[in-house]
This record gives C-alpha cells, sequence and structure tokens, in this order.
C-alpha cells in the first residue's frame, strides 16, 4: 500500500481527531488486507476508542483516549499510524515488509 505524507500532514492539521482515526484506521486495513483478505478492523467508541484487528479466532486490540489523539497527531502525521502498529506488533500481530511505502515511515 502506498501513501503521500504531504497528504497525510494535510489530514493531521485539518481532520477532527475522529475523521482522522477513521482514516488511519482504514490505512491499517488497507494494509493488513494486501496480507490477507481475511483481516478486518474493527473501531468502537466507549469511553474511549477501541481499536481491534481481527483474523479468525485472533484479536489484536489498543485503546485510545482523545487526547492521545490529539498528542500523536500533533506530533506527526504518522504518529498515530506508529502508537496502533507497535502495540498490535507487540501483541504478536506478524508485520511483513515489502508491500508499498505506507509502513515505511512507521517502522
Amino acid at each position: 500500500m502506498n501513501i503521500s505524507g504531504f497528504a497525510r500532514g494535510l489530514m493531521a492539521k485539518n481532520y477532527c481527531n475522529e475523521k482522522f482515526l477513521l482514516h488511519v484506521a482504514n490505512c491499517v486495513e488497507g494494509q493488513l488486507k494486501e496480507w490477507d483478505e481475511n483481516y478486518e478492523v474493527i473501531l468502537m467508541k466507549m469511553q474511549d476508542y477501541e481499536f481491534i484487528v481481527r483474523k479468525g479466532v485472533e484479536e489484536y486490540h489498543t485503546l485510545l483516549t482523545e487526547n492521545d489523539i490529539e498528542i500523536l497527531k500533533q506530533s506527526g502525521p504518522f504518529q498515530l499510524d506508529r502508537k496502533i502498529w507497535k502495540d498490535l506488533e507487540a501483541q504478536g500481530l506478524p508485520i511483513l515488509k515489502g508491500f508499498g511505502n505506507y509502513l515505511e515511515p512507521i517502522f
């Protein structure tokens, strides 16, 4: 999957937190589906946002507060992606390389 750093920077500056998180969730899901069509991303809003990646019976979770999203968004256009991917990787989600440039600024 390929992504434009310039466009992402504009989104980080101009999108509200929820819209930006939804965009990042779509990017994460797009990358996962390039690896395996059976991946799905579920985003739920309770008190905080719960970000879930599911593939069959395997599930990986991360929680994000509004404040987390705002701080990460302000610190760089890929910082929210980086937090999500690092949390998922720490739980055992395998990260594959060589599928476009999306993961380059993250890892």
